[in-house]
């Protein structure tokens, strides 16, 4: 039972460089994917991660240029990635301030090579005192209940 706890405990660990794929595509010479974290894309800062990999024999290609544009209506983002920023040093990664919720087209060039996406970006999370009913209610009916308790003692 407790090596199941921990493993369900480790899944979040188990994501490329702490993000979901957003996209994989072939577009020779290389084979590109794109991770973001958090899970699911929310407005504020997320972590963009791109692996470039040799469409020939699929490794990891270290040493080239990789841009990320991010596109909402009137929203541009542009953004230079580098290994610095990767916590696994075969991506190139980046920060990037997404101010608002929906979808936002991405666009990843690598030398000249572009590739076209869409990521869905979903709400910032809601701020903590907005749960304070909801983590409050199982104490305040507990409360009741010791109250009730001692003063149906208190009676006899």
């Amino acid at each position: 039972m407790r090596a199941i706890v921990l493993r369900l405990a480790a899944t979040a660990l188990l994501f490329a460089d702490g993000g979901i794929v957003l996209l994989h595509r072939n577009a020779p010479p290389y084979v590109v994917t794109v991770f973001a974290s958090p899970n699911p894309p929310r407005a504020g800062m997320i972590d963009m991660s791109v692996l470039v990999r040799s469409g020939d024999t699929l490794d990891p290609v270290l040493d080239t240029d990789v841009q990320i544009a991010l596109t909402n209506g009137s929203s541009q983002i542009h953004a230079h990635t580098t290994h610095e920023e990767a916590q696994n040093k075969m991506l190139y990664a980046a920060s990037v301030p997404l101010d608002r919720a929906g979808d936002w087209h991405d666009t990843v060039a690598i030398h000249g090579i572009q590739v076209e996406g869409v990521i869905a970006v979903a709400q910032p999370m809601p701020k903590p005192a907005t749960y304070a009913g909801y983590l409050a209610f199982p104490f305040v009916c507990l409360s009741i209940l010791a109250l009730h308790q001692w003063l149906h003692l208190r009676r006899r």
